[in-house]
């Protein structure tokens, strides 16, 4: 078969749902989430807001989840799931409701006054943070990983009074406007979506979300995966650049041999042009070790952004850390009069309550108890899932990998490399309809994951838990091959 007669995604899709192994897991999954379909489809009619329907991600059989603890989940039809999901990984630390973080916000559920009024966990939280984190000078909490990356793009915006921000191919640095264009391939449909084109001027703005217009040139660069492209664009826009955003390690592409030395030559580069550089850390703070990718790689920035495991119990809250002089554009002069058309501001009426302080405060001490052997622990058990698959692949022949950085965040796929170095190329190499079907398979077998075979994993999973995840995933790839599962795309 010629590449113009090899069977488009589409194709292989429609074929799919025809055949009676696929058929036999959707009338399954149907029957057994009967109360979870009947309650999601209700709320549907009512709520659009709710990650069970959030587009590109939402599962295809939502499950309506009534309990927590650790690492099990319970749904509303009565049955318990090992999680792998956990909260988009924010709960991954310790897992769902761990007891002393519970307690710590029990405490002040009764006396505070939960957002708008200054309270000591605050002090106590950035003497923590501080100790972490020692390259930050101040801090600001919000709610989210987006609200940090936009608040650091407006504060350095206010510092250097230009307005041209610069990000990557392929990062995620949430749902703003800036950081809607060109992010993650998935969002954008590849590789079914063909990627923009790619010039002297970087690679052509692109939104992945309706309702988010084309930036124009003055307001957004975006840098391809390549440093000496990425360099030479920095370079000629230097005046221009009110900051450039960068991720040490991607989910959209997820090879630290290759995004590493990228961004820290990136950021390298900014210090020495005295253009304010974002380290968006959302993914790897307190997750690469309790200095995050900053102090394990050595990634100097002056604005670092956290979030996901920041709380360790699901309440929202983000940090932007960082140098003291870019975080002040958003503090008052102490009279608030002196302050009109001379500051910004970031701050929410929920941003930083207190409930969040508290859980996060409580989550992190436990964390600096743990010390190293968090660490140890946790990378122990994905060294022992990568030697898992790497014997099933030798047994078998199915490509199936842990793609990713499986002590913090990974996802189970199936592509012919080992390792891409090509951005764009890694994009084409995954296989959509695989982790769909795989998710769903997980599922089947007493494994939970939202709409992708995500692994984040840390305490909340101990070794047999580990063990059974990866099980299950082995036993999937062995069904999906004997029903003749087209593991690697035309």
């Amino acid at each position: 078969m010629t590449t113009s007669e090899s069977p488009t995604i589409e194709s292989l899709v429609a074929d799919l749902l025809t055949q009676s192994w696929v058929t036999d897991l959707f009338t399954e999954l149907t029957e057994r989430q009967q109360k979870s379909m009947a309650i999601s489809g209700q709320v549907r009619e009512k709520s659009v807001s709710s990650h069970a329907f959030w587009p590109f991600h939402a599962p295809q059989f939502p499950l309506v989840t009534t309990e927590a603890a650790g690492c099990r989940i319970t749904d509303a039809d009565g049955h318990t799931y090992l999680d792998s999901h956990l909260g988009f990984g924010a709960q991954a630390l310790f897992g769902h409701n761990p007891p002393a973080v519970v307690e710590a916000v029990r405490e002040v559920l009764g006396r505070s006054t939960g957002n708008g009024y200054l309270h000591p966990v605050e002090q106590q939280l950035t003497t923590l943070l501080g100790e972490f984190v020692p390259h930050c000078e101040k801090f600001a909490f919000l709610n989210s990983g987006t609200d940090a990356t936009a608040a650091a793009i407006r504060l350095t915006r206010a510092h250097t009074g230009r307005r041209m921000v610069a990000k990557f191919e392929g990062a995620l640095h949430g749902v703003h406007d800036l950081a809607a264009h060109n992010t993650a391939f998935w969002y954008h449909g590849h590789p079914v979506e063909p990627f923009p084109a790619t010039g002297p001027q970087g690679v052509a703005p692109l939104p992945a979300l309706t309702g988010v217009a084309p930036a124009p040139p003055s307001e957004l660069l975006i840098l391809p995966n390549d440093t000496e492209a990425a360099l030479a664009l920095i370079e000629q826009h230097r005046e221009e650049l009110a900051c450039v955003l960068g991720e040490a390690v991607s989910s959209s592409y997820p090879y630290e041999e290759h995004t590493v030395p990228l961004i820290r030559q990136v950021a390298e580069r900014c210090r020495a042009l005295r253009v304010p550089f974002v380290l968006d850390e959302v993914l790897t703070g307190f997750r690469y070790g309790p200095s995050g990718a900053a102090g394990h790689f050595g990634i100097p920035a002056d604005l670092y952004c956290y979030g996901k495991v920041v709380t360790g119990l699901g309440l929202p809250l983000s940090v932007l850390g960082g140098r003291a002089e870019l975080l002040e554009h958003m503090l008052t002069s102490g009279l608030a009069l002196t302050d009109l058309g001379r500051k910004t501001c970031v701050q929410t009426t929920h941003a930083g309550n207190h409930l969040s302080l508290a859980a996060s405060y409580a989550s992190l001490s436990l964390l600096r108890e743990q010390g190293d052997a968090y660490y140890v622990r946790t990378r122990a058990k994905v060294a022992r899932v990568r030697s898992r698959l790497a014997a099933f692949r030798a047994e078998t022949g199915v490509p199936l990998r842990l793609l990713g950085f499986g002590d913090f965040i990974g996802s189970f796929g199936f592509t012919a490399e080992e390792s891409y170095a090509d951005y764009r190329e890694f994009a084409g190499a995954v296989n959509p309809i695989a982790l769909f079907l795989l998710t769903l398979m997980l599922r089947r077998r007493g494994i939970y994951a939202l709409s992708l075979p995500m692994l984040f994993t840390g305490d909340a999973h101990g070794d047999v838990d580990v063990d059974m995840i990866c099980g299950a995933v082995i036993d999937s790839a062995r069904e999906m091959a004997r029903n003749g599962f087209p593991f690697v795309l035309p």
